[in-house]
């Protein structure tokens, strides 16, 4: 499908204007039909293509010991018993957490000292207590807690160590290491608590009516883990980096938990990448894999194409779809995997010849990522045509990387898995986006620069007139969620988010236009240098405001009527405007 736009040509002379705006010289870009469903494909997998995934789909989540938003999130994802049993925050007896065992007072404040990260300091010896019923082995957390004000006892110089303790104590616990402050009820009585554990976000709405029931260990746990991700009141922060920054819990307890964590669905998925890579390159008919019952239970065709999608990259073996069948023996499952290979095995070892060489013909060590992601963008737009046949007559060629490097002609799955595949082989990490634009299927690139993370979409950046004098595009060249989502959309939970705008093509250039005023200017520079094309990105509302002709007359007007022709194009979606074929009198 062929996107309409705005374009005109524009003959001139001293005297007359003519325009003739039913001719579109150029179209601004495709979207094409050619992806079907199980043709799902992603980028190769290196030690920085996970910046590409979202959080819950990343093998491993870096950390390099300041937390990031990334990290805070893939921790709020793990399993709070399990984190905090790695933390050696919850413990129990030879592995036993107990967690349907009713906690008793005395563990509940011996836990809320494991989770501040100050077990250390509290064993000190400089924190004492006036209750007579606690435990030698407690000693020294309740003497931290009363000494910091976070606990008092029950009266008679009784702590009550062995009392069960009730979600509405434990929740007075965790409100004041949150900042709040029950003193003189300056934040909170014992009458708020409800109230205020859910403004704090400890509760949703209505479980204040529940905080009298018995605490059991697995509940103690989850809230406990819950607070660490709710904003210190005071220092408007989570408690965690808040207890990080301040040193009381260290980069190595918090490292263990970036660890590969084999509980984790998604990793115990990838457990079988290499299995999976080693039998696609062999181009085996049918994979056995080892899959359990947590792993059959949940999701387990969306995770088998999130694995799939990792293999093809990481081997350069494309499918045309797949087959499963799943076998049960026991309590246990086998998966079989049936691909539908695009190319022999052959044709795929020609694939990888052809990128290193491609490679080695356009890339040189000293680029820079952004300049090798254009340097691949104008490659593939310029070796390649989009195939604009009509769906049912487009060559099967056109939808392989191969037979695109074969035949020059292509369709949006071959520009984006030749992007992908040259990209991530000179270590600019490169995934596939699969999606629709304007209604239609559509593939196109998410890439990592600097650390940042854009849209390239190549496809509806090549002409469709792909003749001797075509101006390569950068309507999509490097955008942002907000840019492209006007006419691409995506599953954006299978994605992360895309908000740098540095690396974009027209910011990059300093081609940003805000109004007539900049556009006029930008007209008399290309005047005066007599240059024959200029592309401007506008940040107003909508580029067909700008009055193009009224504006380019007056400034020829100026110059002495030197401009004789030109050809403009509006992309209102991403606010392009574009001026090709300027003619010179002199």
């Amino acid at each position: 499908m062929k996107k309409s736009v705005k374009s005109a040509i524009a003959i001139l002379s001293s005297l007359f204007l003519f325009i003739n705006t039913s001719v579109a010289v150029y179209a601004v870009n495709q979207a094409d039909s050619g992806l079907n469903d199980t043709e799902k494909t992603s980028c190769q997998e290196s030690l920085s293509i996970e910046c590409l995934y979202p959080v819950h789909l990343r093998h491993d989540v870096f950390f390099n010991g300041k937390l990031t938003d990334e990290n805070i999130t893939f921790l709020k994802s793990i399993p709070h018993t399990e984190a905090l049993s790695s933390l050696n925050v919850l413990r129990g007896n030879n592995g036993n957490l107990m967690l349907d065992k009713y906690a008793e007072r005395v563990e509940g404040a011996a836990m809320l000292v494991r989770l501040l990260g100050a077990e250390e300091y509290a064993s000190t010896g400089l924190f004492s207590h006036p209750f007579t019923d606690v435990p030698d082995w407690a000693n020294t957390y309740i003497g931290y807690l009363y000494q910091n004000g976070l606990t008092n006892g029950i009266g008679n110089n009784q702590y009550g160590s062995h009392h069960y303790i009730d979600e509405k104590s434990y929740l007075t616990f965790l409100l004041r290491a949150l900042g709040y402050s029950d003193k003189d009820g300056r934040d909170f009585t014992w009458d708020t608590v409800g109230d205020t554990a859910v403004e704090a976000g400890l509760l949703a709405p209505g479980e204040e009516a529940l905080i009298g029931n018995l605490l059991r260990r697995e509940r103690l746990s989850q809230l406990s883990w819950k607070a660490m991700f709710l904003n210190h009141r005071l220092k408007n922060k989570p408690l965690l980096i808040c207890l990080y920054e301040q040193g009381m819990i260290n980069r190595k307890s918090l490292a263990t938990l970036f660890t590969n964590n084999k509980t984790r669905l998604i990793d115990q998925w990838y457990a079988n990448l290499a299995k999976l890579e080693s039998a696609f390159i062999r181009h085996d008919e049918n994979i056995e894999i080892p899959i359990n019952q947590k792993q059959k239970d949940n999701d387990i065709y969306k995770y088998i194409e999130y694995v799939l999608e990792r293999v093809q990259l990481n081997t350069g073996v494309f499918l045309q779809g797949y087959s499963t069948t799943l076998w049960q023996y026991g309590s246990n499952y086998t998966l079989v995997i049936s691909p539908n290979y695009t190319n022999t095995a052959s044709g795929d070892e020609k694939l990888r010849l052809c990128v290193d060489e491609i490679v080695s013909q356009i890339i040189s060590p000293n680029m820079t990522d952004y300049e090798k992601v254009k340097t691949v963008h104008d490659y593939l737009i310029s070796r390649l045509e989009y195939d604009s046949r009509q769906e049912s007559e487009v060559a099967p060629s056109s939808f392989s990387a191969l037979g695109a490097l074969e035949t020059g002609i292509a369709v949006c799955k071959a520009y984006s898995e030749l992007m992908a595949l040259i990209l991530n082989r000179v270590g600019v990490p490169c995934r596939i986006v699969v999606g629709s634009a304007n209604g239609t299927g559509h593939a196109w690139n998410m890439v990592c620069i600097d650390g940042e993370l854009y849209h390239v979409d190549v496809t509806w950046d090549d002409p469709v007139a792909n003749h001797k004098g075509s101006t390569i595009r950068y309507d999509y060249f490097n955008l942002s969620d907000a840019e492209i989502e006007t006419d691409h959309h995506w599953d954006r939970d299978s994605y992360p988010v895309c908000t740098s705008t540095g690396q974009n093509y027209f910011v990059k250039n300093n081609l940003i236009i805000k109004d007539s005023v900049d556009f006029e200017a930008a007209i008399a520079k290309l005047v005066e240098s007599r240059q024959t094309d200029l592309m401007l990105k506008y940040l107003g509302e909508n580029p067909g405001h700008i009055d193009i002709h009224k504006i380019i007359n007056d400034v020829n007007s100026n110059a002495g009527y030197v401009i004789s022709r030109y050809v403009y194009s509006i992309n209102e979606a991403v606010g392009v405007i574009s001026l090709e074929s300027v003619e010179y009198v002199d």
